[in-house]
Formats: C-alpha cells, sequence, structure tokens
C-alpha cells in the first residue's frame, strides 16, 4: 500500500514537471517589449535638462526608469538557444547603467557639465552598441537603444 501510494506521487511530480511549458522566443519578444516599450513611454516623460546645471536630476531620473526596466529584464524566462545573447544584451544595459550612475556621481561632486556630457557620450557608445546588436540578434528592435 505504502510502496503504491509513493509511486503514484512520483508519477503526478513527473507528470507536473513535464507539464512546465519552456519560454518561446515569441514570448520572450513580446514580452521583453512590453518591458522596454513601458520604459521608453515613462523616459519619454523626463524633460531634458533646461541648463547643463540640471543634468545630474534628469540622468537620475532616467537612471531610476533604466534600473526598473533592466530588473523587470532580468525576471523574463529565456528559451535556451537565446540565452546566450539575452545575457549579452543585459550585461550591455548593465554597464549602460553603470556609467550613466558614475556620470552621474561626478556631476554630483561638481564635475563640470558640458565635459562630463562628452565624455558620457563616449562612454556609452560601445556599450549601446553591444546593447543594439543583442536585441537585434533577438529579434526585440523595442530594446534596442532608441
Amino acid at each position: 500500500m505504502i510502496r503504491r501510494v509513493l509511486l503514484a506521487g512520483v508519477a503526478a511530480l513527473a507528470m507536473a514537471g513535464c507539464g512546465a511549458a519552456s519560454p518561446t522566443i515569441a514570448q520572450l519578444r513580446a514580452q521583453a517589449t512590453r518591458v522596454c516599450t513601458r520604459a521608453d513611454v515613462q523616459n519619454a516623460r523626463i524633460a531634458p535638462p533646461p541648463v547643463p546645471a540640471r543634468t545630474a536630476p534628469f540622468l537620475r531620473r532616467g537612471i531610476a526608469v533604466l534600473r526598473t526596466e533592466l530588473a523587470d529584464l532580468h525576471t523574463l524566462r529565456v528559451p535556451r538557444a537565446q540565452a546566450g545573447a539575452y545575457s549579452v544584451a543585459l550585461g550591455a544595459l548593465g554597464h549602460e547603467l553603470t556609467i550613466l550612475t558614475s556620470t552621474a556621481h561626478d556631476l554630483d561632486r561638481g564635475a563640470d557639465p558640458l565635459t562630463t556630457i562628452k565624455t558620457l557620450q563616449h562612454k556609452l557608445a560601445p556599450a549601446e552598441a553591444d546593447n543594439d546588436a543583442a536585441w537585434r540578434t533577438l529579434g526585440v528592435p523595442a530594446c534596442a537603444n532608441r
């Protein structure tokens, strides 16, 4: 009797495990597109700084949106075949976040806004290129740098 109950329990667990569908690339694309589109809408609401001296608060608002976007993208399930490209995309996005955060800190410490913004553009270019390439490889242009 105990053996039958154990076998039934093992069978039930096995069947439950088999029912878990792995994510498809179409699901990943749809979910990532939703996350990135939501972030784009939020970023569009952030007014550019009227003067260079207001760049740090502007960056901090954008950083908050990017941080949430990255956290949301980290929660998505990724098909095994796309795991490498997805990891590259998230890594590039994380690198952009690090660069932006460092720039905001520099501005907070009194760095010249005009020089700092020029340096920021130079530092971001490679990370943005990596980000674009990874998202385009995945077929999610909504997450490429817009």
